[in-house]
């Protein structure tokens, strides 16, 4: 079982289409660390599932492989309704191969994981829109078929939960009561939504009692301009350890994403010096003009720099301390241990 969510974020006079997902695959065993939510070979789209994970994962394999070979289901020149209806095609096509299986349950089988996909849609309207669709086989045409969520008329907010029934109960059900009582408690029925439903899968995927959800979450936007963004995110608090599409690091080796705090729902912004007092070539070599430009007179990090600037100040930086931990190996200085202050 899984429970992921979906949701148009509606912040700072911005909106995004959020996906969210845990990260727990179960089936006769528990794994913490499983990925459910997927970037396709185009950028302004995602996928992520619910269900059984063995049926989940080759339908899924399969279709990020057959996108790679489709330059045209590749281009912006293809709709998401025409990707929709790909996939929707390829799934029943790979569905209905399944043998030897008991006639009895073979629809159970096919149908045992089921799907959200959405991305942003510029040829929609006027202005382009965020469209989302659920994906789910039906025994009766015995294949895949999808409903859009997002064409509600007169909707303000848009948010979808997904889950299967587990142990636990309906946790579909489970989620969406939960919402609600928070949008009703805050009073903010009908408000723009920020980060409340990843709210409610945090907490339930930290609910030790349901078994099925459970592992760091996954978390990633599709934006206006038709590409997507992955987070990682500090597990189980801000204290934790950062996590990226399900798996553990450490501050040496984590992912070059930006990474959300648990505890409050906000990006952490930035993990780069506020200031640096000694900004010069002898430290900075051939990236002194570079790192000199991404600070001010008195030394302070500028405001706005772009993600690419401050990956690369990030490069450099560990760049840096490096080359300085190999001076002090070779000087015979004492490394600091870990939790001594810097």
């Amino acid at each position: 079982m899984t429970l992921c969510t979906a949701w148009i974020r509606q912040a700072n006079d911005t909106e995004e289409l959020v996906f969210a997902t845990d990260s727990c695959l179960t089936g006769g065993e528990k794994w913490k660390h499983g990925i459910k939510l997927f970037e396709l070979p185009r950028k302004d789209c995602l996928l992520c599932f619910a269900g059984e994970t063995m049926r989940a994962y080759p339908l899924v394999l399969n279709l990020v492989s057959s996108i790679h070979l489709d330059k045209y289901l590749q281009s912006p020149s293809a709709t998401l309704e025409e990707v929709l209806e790909f996939l929707s095609e390829l799934f029943t096509k790979l569905v209905k191969t399944i043998t030897e299986v008991d006639k009895k349950r073979i629809h159970q089988e096919r149908g045992s994981a089921q799907f959200l996909f959405g991305g942003w849609d510029w040829q929609k309207g006027q202005n382009g829109a965020y469209r989302v669709w659920k994906l789910y086989y039906s025994e009766s045409v015995e294949g895949f078929l999808f409903d859009e969520l997002t064409n509600t008329v007169n909707q303000t907010i848009f948010y979808t939960f997904m889950g299967n029934a587990g142990s636990f109960g309906d946790i579909e059900k489970e989620a969406k009561e939960r919402f609600k009582r928070l949008l009703s408690d805050e009073d903010k029925i009908g408000s723009k939504l920020n980060m409340e439903p990843l709210r409610i899968l945090c907490d339930i995927s930290l609910n030790k009692s349901i078994r099925e959800v459970d592992g760091s979450l996954q978390i990633a936007k599709v934006y206006k301009s038709s590409r997507t963004e992955f987070f990682g995110i500090y597990w189980e608090s801000s204290k934790g350890k950062p996590c990226f599409q399900g798996r553990e690091y450490n501050e040496i080796n984590k992912p070059m994403v930006r990474y959300f705090n648990p505890d409050t729902f906000e990006i952490i912004e930035s993990d780069l010096p506020i200031k640096l007092t000694n900004i010069t070539e002898e430290v900075y070599k051939d990236n002194f003009e570079f790192v000199h430009d991404c600070f001010d007179e008195d030394g302070y990090l500028k405001e706005g720099l772009s993600e690419k600037t401050k990956h690369e100040l990030r490069l450099i930086f560990k760049d840096v301390a490096y080359r300085q931990f190999l001076v002090n190996q070779e000087a015979g200085v004492e490394q600091p241990e870990a939790g001594d202050d810097l």
